[in-house]
């Protein structure tokens, strides 16, 4: 199979071959922490706004990755 139909077929799954870097690690162990931190010491309305914030983030982080992998698909089909 051509990559494109590997692509296709879900054979090759480029969001999930990803190598998270020691300086990635360190950001998402930084990230829990705080996450768990600020979760601990909320009550109430101010720990609902910030589990909505979170969520949110989540969300715009996923479209962003979502967007380059169209913009590298799309380089990629152009070379």
């Amino acid at each position: 199979m051509t990559t494109l139909q590997e692509l296709w077929y879900g054979n090759i799954r480029p969001n999930e071959d990803k190598i998270i870097t020691d300086e990635g690690k360190e950001l998402v162990l930084l990230i829990a922490r705080h996450h768990e931190t600020l979760s601990s010491s909320l009550k109430n309305d101010d720990l609902k706004v910030f589990e909505k914030y979170a969520d949110c983030f989540t969300e715009y982080a996923s479209l962003i990755k979502a967007q380059a992998f169209e913009i590298d698909f799309r380089l990629a089909v152009c070379i």
